[in-house]
């Protein structure tokens, strides 16, 4: 609940936040990409190789999450994968933040896969 004053007011703990050419650099030395999206959101577009880990699920579900390894939030535009990375950095993980999301990834021409959703 407090989250975003805590952000506003910079007491949060400081996630680097990089860009989609800087991901994908990471990506090709390992680091693994969480998509906190929705699985509906998911399931229209996606990073290829993401794993999705949707935000409300966070909480229960970050132990599940390797310590060995960086790991990027992402999400549609960039402000629920900052929240994500926040609270995996309270957590003593290595994370960054996707900066401008999916929305960036898809602008720099970086590859995405389309779902077959009907509209």
């Amino acid at each position: 609940m407090w989250g975003w004053l805590k952000t506003l007011l910079g007491l949060g703990p400081k996630v680097p936040r990089i860009s989609p050419k800087e991901a994908q650099e990471k990506l090709k030395a390992g680091a693994l990409m969480i998509d906190v999206r929705t699985p509906l959101e998911r399931k229209l577009v996606k990073i290829p190789g993401t794993q999705g880990l949707p935000l409300a699920e966070l909480a229960r579900r970050w132990e599940s999450l390797p310590k060995d390894r960086p790991i990027i939030c992402q999400c549609e535009s960039g402000s629920r994968s900052q929240q994500a990375a926040e609270f995996l950095a309270s957590k003593g993980f290595e994370v960054y933040n996707l900066a401008g999301g999916l929305s960036a990834w898809q602008a720099a021409g970086l590859p995405v896969k389309k779902g077959d959703l009907q509209r």
